[in-house]
C-alpha cells in the first residue's frame, strides 16, 4: 500500500473553519469546497475498490480508516468535487484524534457552526452521516 498521506496545513480543522467562515452563501461556500477537494491528497486508483467503497453516498466515495500510535488515519477520495470537498471537512475534522475524541466529535454541530447543514440535500447529508459512520466503526 502507498504510505498514507498528511493532511497539507491548509485543511487543519482551524484553518479550514476560517476559511469557511469567511465564505458567505451557497455559491462561495461551494467554490470553497471545490478549492477544498483540489487540496485533499489523492488517493490511488489501485485503492479504490468496493471494499473501501462507501455505502449510503450518490456519488463514489472511497474512505480508508487506520489507527497508527492511537491516533486515527484517513484517506478520502471521491469522483465528486463538492463531496471530495466535504471529504476534506470530514478529513480535518476527525484525522489525528483519539478513539475518545472520535467517538465524541459532533460532525453535525459543526456543520451548524459553519453554515453548511441548511446547504446540503437529504441525500448530501445521508452520504455524510455513512461517512462519519465508517469513521466511528473504525
Amino acid at each position: 500500500m502507498s504510505a498514507w498521506p498528511a493532511l497539507p496545513e491548509t485543511l487543519a480543522l482551524p484553518a479550514l473553519m476560517g476559511r469557511l467562515a469567511a465564505a458567505h452563501g451557497w455559491e462561495a461556500k461551494n467554490r470553497l469546497l471545490v478549492q477544498l477537494a483540489r487540496e485533499l491528497p489523492p488517493m490511488p486508483d489501485e485503492l479504490k475498490t468496493d471494499e473501501h467503497r462507501v455505502a449510503g453516498c450518490e456519488a463514489q466515495v472511497w474512505l480508508l480508516t487506520q489507527w497508527q500510535d492511537e491516533r486515527l488515519q484517513l484517506w478520502a477520495d471521491s469522483d465528486s468535487r463538492i463531496v471530495k470537498g466535504l471529504l476534506a471537512l470530514v478529513c480535518a475534522a476527525y484525522a489525528g484524534r483519539s478513539a475518545a475524541e472520535v467517538a465524541s466529535f459532533d460532525f453535525g454541530g459543526l456543520l451548524q457552526t459553519l453554515g453548511l447543514q441548511r446547504f446540503l440535500s437529504s441525500s448530501r447529508a445521508s452520504g455524510l452521516a455513512a461517512m462519519v459512520q465508517v469513521i466511528r466503526s473504525a
